[in-house]
């Protein structure tokens, strides 16, 4: 965040790689028995843009094996640019709403990342995704060294999430069947095929 306070770094997306690149370098080989891995989802409109389909910028694993402890899971990020005293417009409201609709499809683990000159923010897409409000930072209620120690000690993170390669996420097919009408007469069956 020092880096963007300073102006030398901008955007959202430039945001994500410099944290990424500092999380792989202070995280590998530090903690015995954690390994730690990261996916920058693509933007690119179309087919071939991951963030699209699952609304996320980020997908992060973690797998800790140790005598006493052992896990694998992993949570979608999506990251914006807020800052603490600045409302987000009514579409990006609609924008971010509809995002994290979509990293909920695929994980109750979902969180939106606010970088902001005071500081990054963290808050669960379940939150954000329910309001009406606009003032992300505020709705954020965690800092990041908050969002990274319940990541770690085990109390966020979905473990359907085995890897930080994005191919292996699984997206949930659902099948809703409905019917209605007056069953006081009698109707004909009919064999489906």
């Amino acid at each position: 965040m020092g880096k963007y306070k300073s102006g030398r770094v901008k955007h959202e997306d430039d945001l994500t790689g410099v944290l990424v690149g500092a999380l792989d370098s202070a995280l590998s080989g530090m903690i015995g028995g954690l390994e730690w891995d990261s996916s920058i989802l693509t933007h690119r409109k179309g087919k071939g843009g991951e963030e699209g389909k699952y609304g996320a910028d980020l997908l992060i694993h973690v797998k800790f094996d140790t005598p006493s402890q052992k896990y694998s899971k992993g949570v979608l990020i999506q990251a914006k640019r807020i800052e603490a005293d600045e409302k987000m417009s009514r579409s990006e409201h609609t924008d971010l709403t509809e995002q994290c609709r979509k990293m909920l499809a695929v994980t109750p683990a979902a969180f939106i990342f606010d970088y902001a000159h005071r500081g990054m923010r963290c808050g669960p897409a379940t939150r954000i995704a329910g309001t009406t409000r606009r003032d992300l930072y505020s709705i954020c209620g965690w800092t990041s060294y908050r969002f990274f120690l319940e990541l770690f000690r085990c109390p966020i993170g979905d473990q359907r999430i085995t890897s930080a390669s994005v191919d292996e996420l699984r997206v949930p097919i659902g099948l809703e069947v409905t019917a209605s009408g007056d069953l006081s007469e009698e109707v004909p069956s009919r064999s489906l095929r």
